[in-house]
């Protein structure tokens, strides 16, 4: 019973010493680098310069220092990091590889680790993901002009000819 009860002490100061836990989602709780550090696949090659800065910024800070972890550079750093994956996801039009990944919740859950953690409370616009410039939308899948004349043809063969069934019976 007492070695449970050591063992619990231990990972309940083992989990301060680790500094600023953000919650993943499923993932669970992750430490302010595992934030941005997604496992290896293309989308962490294509954003790696993008997210250098904010590995380096984190890992300028102390484990345990958060309020250098919750700094405005250090957030910005972390946003545009994914931002970055955020972008390729929709440029690519895939999902995401890892609930990590470009997450919007992901950054809220940074920015309510640190308003819980050490009182700093970060702007939503400073957390924001916003949509690439160039990206038309769901509606981007038309159809073209000889698929929509095709369509139209079909679509009044098949009326006209219910209505003559219909009208000659």
């Amino acid at each position: 019973m007492q070695f449970y009860f050591v063992l619990a002490a231990l990972a309940l100061f083992a989990g301060q010493a680790l500094g600023l836990s953000v919650d993943g989602g499923s993932v669970g709780n992750v430490s302010a680098i595992e934030v941005i550090d997604i496992p290896a696949g293309q989308l962490k090659m294509d954003c790696q310069t993008a997210c250098a800065p904010a590995f380096s910024a984190i890992q300028s800070c102390d484990v345990s220092d958060d309020n250098c972890l919750c700094k405005n550079e250090t957030v910005v750093a972390v946003r545009d990091c994914q931002q970055c994956m955020y972008s390729e996801l929709i440029k690519k039009n895939e999902k995401m590889p890892d609930p990590r990944a470009g997450s919007t919740p992901v950054l809220s859950a940074y920015s309510a680790a640190c308003l819980a953690s050490v009182n700093v409370t970060i702007p939503p616009q400073a957390i924001a993901l916003t949509v690439p410039a160039d990206w038309d939308g769901p509606n981007g899948m038309s159809m073209g002009l000889p698929a929509a004349v095709l369509t139209v043809i079909t679509t009044a063969l098949i009326g006209v000819g219910g209505i003559w069934i219909v009208c000659s019976m």
